[in-house]
C-alpha cells in the first residue's frame, strides 16, 4: 500500500501512534506492537487513511524485528519532505524479550489511552 502526502501548514509538529502494528517474523510467527511516528512538516504530511492502510499491509509482510523501525522510516521518508523524522516501534514480548525499535530521531513518544475503545 502506497503512502499519500497532503499539503500543511509548515512548522507543525506531529506525532502518529498506532496499537495496530502487526507483521511477521522470518520464522512465520506474527509480531504484534505500537507504532509512534513523530516529525516537524515542511509542508506535508501522511493521508491518514493511507497511513492506516499502509499500517494494515504490513500484515503480509516478512521483516527481522529489528528492521521494521527503518522499513517505517524509509517508506515515510520517500513520500513525504520533513525535519526530525523519528519512529519508534514497541513490540510485545515474545519468547521473554521485550523490545523498542528506534530509527532517526530519537524522541519519548506520549502513549495516550484510547477513551473511545470499548
Amino acid at each position: 500500500m502506497a503512502l499519500k502526502k497532503i499539503d500543511i501548514r509548515e512548522g507543525t509538529k506531529i506525532e502518529y501512534s498506532s496499537k495496530e502494528l502487526l507483521f511477521l517474523a522470518k520464522s512465520g510467527q506474527p509480531y504484534r506492537g505500537s507504532l509512534y511516528v513523530k516529525f516537524t512538516s515542511l509542508g506535508e504530511t501522511i493521508d491518514l487513511i493511507s497511513f492506516k492502510k499502509y499500517i494494515t499491509s504490513l500484515r503480509n509482510k516478512t521483516l527481522n524485528a529489528e528492521d521494521i523501525a527503518y522499513a517505517i522510516y524509509e517508506s515515510i521518508e520517500l513520500v513525504i519532505q520533513v525535519n526530525d523524522l523519528g519512529v519508534v516501534v514497541d513490540l510485545t514480548a515474545r519468547g521473554g524479550f521485550q523490545q523498542r525499535l528506534n530509527y532517526g530521531v530519537e524522541f519519548s513518544p506520549i502513549i495516550k489511552n484510547n477513551i473511545f475503545q470499548v
